[in-house]
């Protein structure tokens, strides 16, 4: 890793997508624009796939969605496969609970698709797209994947299953192999932004001024709240500046899924109120493509303020005046007017379509600022959904007396140029309150007061256990850094809980989310023998590591979180 020319960091957002690189050396972080042939021109493009009838991959981002509601037959818009918002797919999955290598995606043509390949095809549209950038700015010099340290960013509050996920796609896209699995860093979006806030100065940050400071990483003590506003979810870090401008998280992380999407999936569903479940669903079923290009024009109003107008499909329009005249489907008090093909939306209904995704956020900050011990100096807010102003002013008017409450400049950016910032320093974050205890399974020998009603397993000397001993190696709330924990074990299954005090794998609210296989060399001395077994929580993915102490050899440890 220290030997890359270049660090590529790639948000990929559930909305929206994007990437930046950095050199090494240099201080520009550069970033393509998107879309201007269709006239847009911004930093993301929209996370959207398509593939042809075989399965075979043909667009990303606008390319995808221009190609796809340019499809004027529906016949010929159902043969291809489109996804988007397929990011969400692996949110709240861990293993056990659905999260597999092979679990499949549905497409808006209803057919589904290995989920590993949509994913691996957008990784590896993102890393040719970027390579090939790279060229254009070092006189066409070729850079292949190996030549770059890729930074990929998810949210903060997905499980392991999620990231190991995200890491094995990245894989097969060819961002990394498997033998330099270093050359690829998993970041968590609200952190990577942390880490590009801290070093902002005033004037990138909009309306508002750091009270003084030059920058918030030159003042060691001072206390910050990330609260990223992302396409999917809301993400939450809570950070403090150590000595150096490194950082320490002072509050477990925390999130929801009530990101900028779920104005998105209101507006649908007053649509499918307003046109009736009927009309709705006969719209949807047979023109997806128009019902795209709809859900899409609407998105880009979540950053308006008061009355937005909306086209009108116009299939939805013809569908809609067979059963009534247009005009009487829009009264009084349904928050929308009919103005010559267009939905006019009053400012108060677009407001309400917000209501969902706002209270998840109030109760979010509410909760972490009711710890005593934090003395929280500011609030970013970052991400697309950021913008909105509806969710901006909110978090200012509620909190803005208590933190000042600012955001970035580039507000939809900082989580990818943090991620290509973090990449070049990937411990800059000292250390990470643990979400949950985790430990591994163990047997002890069986006691009647301790383990009554327990699984028992009775060795060939005679010797009874229980088998379903917990050892936990760190605790919910404790505040892990680098360091080690040290296990001397052999293979076993590893757990977690959100309780403090687990005795038991087998009592409620314990999950087993992966496990650990120790690779042992065949030695003289037989089966008998020792292993240290480190496994590092500090990261932001675990990593373990066993040495066989008689062997002195060191291997890495697969951790797998994924169900089989």
């Amino acid at each position: 890793m220290s030997d890359s020319i270049v660090f590529i960091a790639v948000d990929f957002g559930t909305a929206f997508s994007g990437y930046c690189f950095k050199f090494a050396g240099s201080e520009q972080i550069r970033q393509p624009q998107w879309g201007k042939e269709y006239g847009f021109n911004t930093p993301k493009t929209p996370t959207s796939i398509l593939f042809d009838e075989n399965e075979k991959f043909l667009k990303f981002g606008y390319d995808a969605v221009m190609t796809y509601t340019r499809k004027t037959q529906k016949d010929e818009a159902k043969k291809l496969y489109l996804f988007d918002n397929f990011k969400m797919e692996l949110y709240g999955k861990a293993a056990g609970c659905g999260l597999h290598k092979d679990v499949m995606l549905t497409a808006k043509n209803g057919r589904q698709m290995a989920a590993m390949k949509v994913f691996s095809e957008s990784l590896k549209f993102m890393k040719d797209h970027a390579l090939k950038m790279i060229g254009e700015h070092t006189s066409g010099v070729k850079y292949s994947a190996s030549d770059a340290t890729w930074i990929l960013t998810v949210p903060t509050i997905w499980s392991p299953a999620a990231k190991q996920f995200m890491r094995e796609a990245a894989t097969e896209a060819g961002l990394v192999t498997e033998y330099e699995p270093e050359n690829l860093i998993v970041a968590l979006e609200a952190e990577a932004a942390s880490v590009w806030c801290r070093q902002l100065p005033s004037e990138g940050f909009m309306e508002g001024d750091l009270g003084g400071a030059e920058k918030i990483e030159d003042v060691p003590g001072t206390q910050y709240m990330v609260v990223d506003c992302g396409g999917g979810t809301i993400d939450i870090t809570v950070h403090e500046v150590v000595q150096g401008g490194c950082l320490k998280e002072l509050h477990r992380i925390s999130g929801s899924d009530m990101g900028g999407q779920t104005v998105d999936k209101n507006f649908k569903t007053f649509l499918r109120e307003l046109f009736s479940r009927k009309v709705f669903n006969e719209f949807e079923k047979n023109y997806p493509n128009e019902l795209q290009r709809l859900i899409y024009d609407f998105s880009n109003c979540k950053r308006c303020e008061g009355n937005v107008f909306v086209q009108c499909p116009i299939n939805l329009h013809q569908i809609a005046s067979r059963y009534r005249d247009i005009e009487d489907y829009f009264e009084e008090d349904c928050g929308a007017d009919w103005d010559s093909g267009q939905i006019l939306l009053s400012g108060e209904k677009l407001k309400s379509l917000h209501d969902k995704s706002i209270r998840s956020i109030k109760s979010l900050i509410k909760d972490i600022l009711k710890n005593s011990n934090l003395k929280i100096d500011y609030i970013f807010l970052v991400g697309g959904f950021a913008l909105s102003p509806y969710v901006n002013s909110f978090v200012k008017k509620k909190f803005g007396g208590r933190c000042k409450v600012l955001c970035p400049v580039d507000a939809q950016m900082a989580v990818v140029n943090g991620a290509v910032t973090f990449g070049m320093i990937p411990n800059v974050v000292l250390s990470r309150i643990s979400l949950f205890t985790y430990g591994i399974e163990t047997a002890h020998l069986f006691d009647e007061t301790k383990h009554k009603g327990k699984s028992k397993y009775v060795t060939k000397e005679g010797e009874v256990y229980c088998d379903v001993c917990f050892k936990s190696l760190v605790k919910r709330d404790e505040s892990v850094s680098f360091n080690e924990k040290d296990q001397k074990s052999m293979g076993f299954g590893f757990y977690y809980t959100e309780s403090k005090t687990a005795e038991f794998t087998d009592e409620p609210g314990m999950e087993k989310i992966g496990s650990l296989t120790v690779s042992m060399p065949v030695i003289k001395k037989g089966s008998s023998r020792s292993v240290i077994l480190k496994i590092k929580f500090g990261f932001t993915e675990m990593q373990a590591t066993a040495t066989d102490v008689d062997s002195g050899k060191t291997s890495s440890v697969k951790l797998d979180f994924l169900s089989k």
